[in-house]
């Protein structure tokens, strides 16, 4: 069995004492306390605390070959707490989404923060799976060269505030597609974050969700969009897109007669050789191209949250067998994510940096509130350990 990360080491010793609400047994408002659900989960985060060795070229290694075993708890006792225990992970999504939701709220009140839209960007990240995994097997396909299981993700930005939204697995061909996912969890938004904004909100995506029933669907539910199309497509007049000379011109797509749209392009650098390669992108906006040019950069973003959760966050890493333990791991990588960004925001010397370093952020995360988590635990010990004694001089 592969090396387990230690963000769900820690998971297993709040299992022992995990509040009523984690069953389900009673309300989760308290929950949704910043302080109080940071103090439960902080300890998730520390896989990120840990320091790849080098190479002979001085990179840093993999993940998967130097991590270590899990100390706290064993591989198996792991898995057992993500494929068989009774707790309720549903509700951590609420508290997670609920907290999201007051963020954005008290960003709102911010001053110019109405100048800012909330953008809406999603994408697709592939879990690399081998082996046989029987359970998993309608999840586990390939797609451009990975083999595994594929998520489709929903990233909320607005401003400062960054937050995984949900997720789908994309089930193969023959099943919905990822755009037609994409727009279903654009679908599912609460009206509250959708619709309480100055400004329209942005859906941001590649070229892999510009299908004419993604574009339809997300102009029909009254947002804007950018999104990125290949050359070769052809216009409703049949002209390629690749042929056009003039940014800013106003073009229809076959299917789509009644969607006027504004062509744009931008240029990208390879880091690799030098040159650079043009890439089309068809938007709802009738702004300058250097608007299109900066949307376009906050699009990848969603791809450095690809980056962190499995550098730092270990989600390429898991060995789970079934849906649950699947989901559920997913999950708790996401919600060190979010902690780790929570605690940016509080410090303000992060906050100010362009790219955290998320490895002192989780140290500094660790050293606030899993110290709590130990000191719950001594004082129970010393509680049993008094028990005992009493017992013993009662004889």
């Amino acid at each position: 069995m592969t090396s387990v990360p230690e963000i769900l080491q820690f998971s297993i010793r709040s299992a022992r004492h995990c509040p009523a609400w984690l069953s389900g047994a009673e309300s989760i408002d308290g929950f949704r306390r910043t302080a109080c659900w940071k103090a439960f989960f902080g300890y998730l985060i520390d896989v990120s605390t840990q320091v790849a060795p080098r190479d002979v070229r001085g990179r840093d290694e993999p993940l998967s070959r130097w991590s270590r075993p899990a100390t706290v708890k064993s591989p198996s006792a792991v898995s057992r707490f993500c494929n068989h225990y009774s707790w309720n992970i549903r509700a951590v999504i609420r508290a997670m989404r609920q907290h999201a939701l007051d963020e954005f709220e008290r960003f709102r009140r911010v001053p110019y923060s109405h100048q800012q839209r909330l953008e809406l960007i999603v994408d697709m990240t592939s879990l690399h799976k081998e082996g046989k995994f029987e359970q998993l097997e309608p999840w586990i396909h390939r797609f451009n060269g990975v083999n595994g299981v594929h998520l489709v993700v929903l990233y909320l930005c607005h401003g400062s505030r960054r937050f995984p939204w949900s997720f789908l697995v994309w089930r193969g061909k023959g099943q919905p597609s990822p755009a037609d996912l994409a727009l279903k969890m654009l679908t599912r938004l609460p009206d509250e974050l959708v619709k309480r904004h100055s400004r329209v909100p942005l859906v941001l995506a590649d070229a892999g969700f510009c299908s004419k029933a993604f574009i339809a669907g997300v102009v029909q539910l009254g947002l804007k969009v950018s999104i990125t199309i290949p050359s070769n497509r052809v216009t409703a007049q049949g002209h390629p897109i690749g042929q056009v000379t003039r940014q800013r011109q106003a073009i229809t797509l076959p299917g789509l007669p009644d969607l006027r749209l504004w062509l744009y392009w931008v240029w990208l650098s390879n880091s690799g050789d030098g040159t650079r390669k043009k890439r089309y992108v068809i938007s709802t906006l009738n702004v300058v191209p250097d608007t299109i040019r900066a949307n376009g950069r906050k699009r990848w973003r969603i791809e450095a949250l690809f980056k962190t959760l499995k550098s730092r966050f270990g989600l390429h890493r898991s060995g789970q067998y079934t849906k649950r333990g699947m989901l559920r791991y997913c999950c708790l990588c996401f919600l060190s994510d979010v902690l780790c960004h929570l605690e940016t925001l509080e410090d303000a010397s992060a906050s100010a940096r362009v790219w955290p370093d998320w490895r002192a952020v989780a140290q500094q995360l660790r050293r606030k509130y899993c110290g709590l988590v130990r000191l719950s635990e001594l004082r129970k010990e010393i509680q049993t350990i008094e028990d005992v004694l009493d017992c013993v001089l009662l004889i």
